[in-house]
């Protein structure tokens, strides 16, 4: 079964940095080849030219303890809520309400909590993005270089293309007749 993950678990998962360089480049029009440069420059440590497993999870293991407020190892609904809470503006949080929108942080862990236990541990938390990095390393050396960066962002600005398209389809369908 394939989980959705939502915008507000995006924004709280923001470590992955693939996601946030990928979002930041399409919005100024520099398509994937200039995501996947942001994408080699923020995370390629040690400057090799490649992106390893270790170093796309660097930045979520940070994320995951700055989310950790209790620091038992696990991120709870209260804490994944004060998090989003952190990061997203007020009055979206109640717009959110208003709107009937579950609150993010059950939302985080409903999507990410793989074992049922009620809360999202280190290894579900970065199982996202090592399930990402095993798409993008396409030769499977252990290695994102930033051709197949780039040939992941294209693929990943396809296929949100056509998640567009068929929701305003569905939206257009919906919208009640005048």
């Amino acid at each position: 079964m394939q989980r959705a993950i939502p915008l507000a678990v995006l924004a709280l998962c923001s470590g992955f940095a693939a996601t946030g360089a990928f979002a930041q480049e399409q919005g100024q029009g520099g398509g994937a080849e200039a995501a996947a440069a942001a994408f080699m420059d923020k995370l390629d440590t040690d400057k090799s030219g490649g992106i390893s497993l270790d170093e796309a999870t660097a930045p979520q293991k940070e994320q995951f303890q700055e989310n950790d407020a209790d620091g038992d190892g696990f991120i709870t609904t209260e804490e994944a809520s004060a998090a989003f809470a952190k990061q997203v503006p007020p009055e979206m949080m109640e717009a959110m309400k208003e709107r009937g929108m579950p609150d993010p942080g059950q939302t985080f862990v409903k999507n990410l909590d793989t074992d049922g236990d009620g809360q999202v541990s280190l290894e579900e938390f970065e199982q996202p993005t090592e399930d990402s990095f095993a798409a993008m390393d396409t030769n499977g050396d252990g290695i994102a270089d930033a051709a197949e960066a780039a040939a992941y962002f294209e693929q990943m600005q396809t296929e949100m293309q056509a998640r567009m398209r068929q929701m305003q389809q569905q939206m257009q369908q919906q919208a009640p007749a005048q």
